[in-house]
């Protein structure tokens, strides 16, 4: 029986180490992996604000997903290219993004996702006639490393809708708690 409890408690031991040692070893803030993201994010930004996504091989995976801020889902990298050049050629040509914050968070040493803020600088005409931009969108992008390198695997892109943001309940409870 000593010869379990001995095993039994040597392997929680063991657990308790890997786990706190796989902890520590995630990239923290400001570290260069988050900078290589961050720079990432910068050639979307790019990308978007010259209206040429020829360079998009440099920061998507080549079987990414990307779901704009209509719901749309494209699959693969040429698409989401193809799809992203068509839009701006037709309605963003000369519709401006601006990035408002970026923040990373590790899962693993080489998967992170990145929340980030960005409004779109003026206002355009959608594909059914209605007005749309001059406001406020939230992204995620899921990034993983391969071979050296943060691409991009999946992003999906909100509306951040003014009216609704004074109800979250989030800002609520903790503006409850300030008073």
């Amino acid at each position: 029986m000593k010869p379990f409890i001995l095993l039994v408690f040597m392997t929680l031991l063991g657990q308790g180490a890997y786990s706190q040692q796989k902890a520590t070893s995630l990239p923290q803030k400001n570290s260069p992996e988050q900078k290589a993201i961050e720079a990432q994010v910068d050639a979307f930004f790019t990308s978007w604000n010259t209206h040429d996504f020829r360079d998009m091989n440099k920061y998507m995976a080549p079987d990414c997903d990307f779901v704009n801020i209509v719901g749309m889902h494209w699959k693969g990298r040429a698409d989401v290219q193809y799809a992203h050049q068509t839009m701006h050629e037709q309605h963003f040509k000369t519709i401006p993004l601006e990035k408002r914050s970026v923040a990373v968070r590790f899962l693993t040493p080489d998967v992170a996702i990145a929340h980030v803020l960005m409004h779109v600088m003026d206002s355009y005409i959608t594909p059914d006639g209605s007005k749309g931009g001059d406001g406020d969108g939230l992204a995620t992008f899921v990034f993983v490393k391969r071979n050296r390198v943060w691409l991009v695997e999946a992003v999906e892109n909100v509306v951040v809708n003014e009216v609704a943001k004074p109800f979250n309940p989030i800002t609520v409870r903790d503006q409850s708690k300030q008073k």
